[in-house]
């Protein structure tokens, strides 16, 4: 009974998030002061068409801003968003949708980053850009 915590801890940490059609090993992302970077790992991906990555101020109010090709079983994925500054909101949360290819998706995978050190000129050049789209 004194190693149930430990073995639960191991087998929580080795189990791999299966979603739609694609097997995900791990979603994380990590800001280097300038964008944040998000990367994953899939080790099948049986009949995924694409991935959503989707961003918001947290893991209720999403919405997609870049989709990625798959590309096969046992691929390394990064995605840099380079827009994530143009708000003063530091604390970002991020969601990862698998799309089949009939059109079904699976509910977001989530992770979330703080992003800090990011320049005031950045933030308002980031401000004046998006009142043009």
């Amino acid at each position: 009974m004194k190693n149930f915590p430990k073995i639960f801890i191991i087998l929580f940490l080795s189990v791999s998030f299966l979603f739609g059609g694609a097997i995900i090993q791990f979603f994380v992302a990590d800001s280097n002061g300038d964008n944040i970077v998000l990367t994953w790992q899939s080790t099948s991906e049986q009949n995924v068409k694409h991935y959503e990555i989707l961003r918001g101020p947290d893991k209720d109010h999403l919405t997609v801003i870049d989709i990625i090709l798959s590309k096969g079983d046992n691929s390394n994925y990064s995605y840099t968003d380079e827009n994530a500054y143009k708000t003063t909101n530091s604390f970002y949360a991020y969601g990862l949708v698998i799309v089949d290819n009939d059109g079904s998706k699976s509910e977001p995978m989530h992770t979330f980053v703080t992003h800090n050190g990011v320049s005031s000129v950045k933030r308002t050049w980031g401000s004046i850009k998006a009142l043009f789209r």
